[in-house]
């Protein structure tokens, strides 16, 4: 259970991070981390080494000229005045220690500001000074006082005036070793550091903020599209992307929506075309399904076709408690007719008695060809004296029609009836089997006349 609720809480943070926006912030922010922490650097380095440079050359300048005001003093070993210019010199700020030594190097006057400097620019105790790279001010830190100093050693030169002319002699008296204190140097740069992280921290939140507005505003209109697409893939026609930008992305949602638009038209159109294909076979079916139940010559139903509807009708009649009829009709003389008028004047009868059953039925009833010269009528609901009515009706009109069409052929017919009620027939084989039987008596009668079985015609 908990490995599920894990797994689907775990869903959407996979679906956030696998995201345009989320990728294209992550770029963003990325580009601009990059970007800040490279100017950052390279800004810091600028001002290192431009304070680097400015206190080097203030050391410099500093150590020079102080070599030029006691070259007078070393050149006359003037000891007291050698102490005197250091320990006045160490009340000026920013002066670490002095120490100014002989052409040998014995220090004559030293003092520091900070104590624990000297010892590191001395040796034998602190009696002889260490002569490094002359005029090439060093950058030191020391631990125990966490103080860091820019010292030189510069060298005295001694002067000398000949009458008459000018010149330096550059003979070397002694040497001075300064160390100024850069501490407050080291402290403004960690400040322009702290402050330029600061500015980054900003400007890396500010951007970072402004990127994620913009590429939600840039996504948004790309997950309406999404959204669109997923509706209209899942069957959702209508559907349409809420995109009012005047843009590439408005342009493409434009697009998007006349080809949805065009999409919803063909299915429209595909499903008009469908349901009238589907209508054209239905009805092509109907038409197959009645003309396979027709005889092809008179047009009425085949005799399988009335089977099923008779045994239909019988059933419901019994359930219902109602009556059905069942009319047989014979061509009187129809081998005759064939013999002596041909086959197509008998074909002529067939079809006019055809007609003329037919236009006197109704909806509910059904007629059929049921052998060569058989016809056969099911009337349901209705009683044998209605019936007889019917079968009068057909034969006047059958009669009347063939004096019209054929006076020469003697066509006339013979009909018998059935009904339910009256024949109490168990099946509706029976009562066919009725109303063939009343036919027959018809026929034997002496033909051209209507018995309806236990009805007086």
């Amino acid at each position: 259970m908990r490995s599920d609720s894990f797994r689907r809480w775990l869903v959407p943070w996979r679906k956030a991070l696998n995201s345009l926006q989320f990728k294209a912030s992550l770029l963003v922010i990325l580009l601009v981390l990059v970007v800040t922490i490279v100017g950052m650097s390279l800004s810091l380095r600028l001002s290192s080494d431009a304070l680097h440079e400015s206190s080097m050359h203030h050391t410099r300048q500093w150590a020079g000229s102080l070599a030029s005001g006691v070259a007078r003093l070393v050149t006359a070993n003037d000891t007291e005045g050698l102490v005197r210019t250091v320990n006045e010199s160490l009340w000026t700020r920013g002066v670490a220690y002095l120490a100014i030594a002989d052409p040998q190097r014995r220090i004559l006057a030293s003092g520091e500001a900070v104590q624990g400097l000297l010892a590191a620019a001395t040796v034998d105790g602190g009696k002889v000074l260490k002569v490094a790279s002359l005029g090439e001010p060093r950058l030191s830190h020391h631990p125990v006082s966490n103080v860091s100093y820019m010292d030189v050693t510069v060298p005295v030169f001694a002067e000398s005036q000949i009458p008459g002319q000018q010149r330096t002699s550059r003979a070397v008296v002694g040497y001075v070793r300064l160390a100024t204190d850069v501490s407050d140097v080291q402290a403004q740069l960690l400040r322009m550091s702290g402050r330029l992280r600061g500015i980054s921290v900003g400007l890396l939140l500010l951007v970072a903020l402004c990127s994620l507005v913009t590429l939600r505003k840039v996504v948004a209109p790309l997950n309406e599209l999404s959204r669109t697409a997923q509706q209209l893939a899942s069957g959702v026609m209508d559907a349409r992307a809420k995109v009012a930008l005047h843009n590439e992305i408005g342009d493409l949602a434009h697009a998007f929506n006349n080809m949805a638009e065009r999409l919803a038209g063909a299915q429209f159109e595909m499903l008009r075309l469908n349901a009238e294909l589907e209508e054209r076979v239905q009805q092509r079916t109907h038409q197959l399904e009645d003309l396979a139940a027709r005889d092809a010559l008179t047009g009425v139903y085949n005799r399988r076709y009335f089977s099923d509807v008779i045994a239909r009708e019988f059933a419901a009649s019994e359930r219902y408690d109602a009556d059905l009829t069942c009319l047989m009709f014979d061509l009187d003389h129809f081998k005759e007719i064939n013999d002596r008028f041909g086959h197509r004047a008998g074909d002529e009868v067939l079809t006019l008695a055809a007609q003329c059953i037919r236009q006197e039925l109704r909806d509910a009833d059904v007629a059929a060809r049921f052998g060569g010269d058989e016809f056969i009528l099911l009337l349901p609901r209705t009683s044998a004296a209605a019936a007889v009515h019917v079968a009068d009706r057909i034969t006047n009109r059958f009669l009347e029609t063939a004096r019209q069409k054929r006076p020469q052929i003697p066509a006339t017919l013979s009909i018998g009836i059935a009904s339910l009620r009256v024949t109490r027939a168990r099946s509706a084989e029976a009562l066919i089997h009725e109303a063939d039987v009343a036919l027959y008596k018809a026929k034997t009668a002496g033909r051209n006349r209507t018995i309806a079985a236990g009805v007086a015609c």
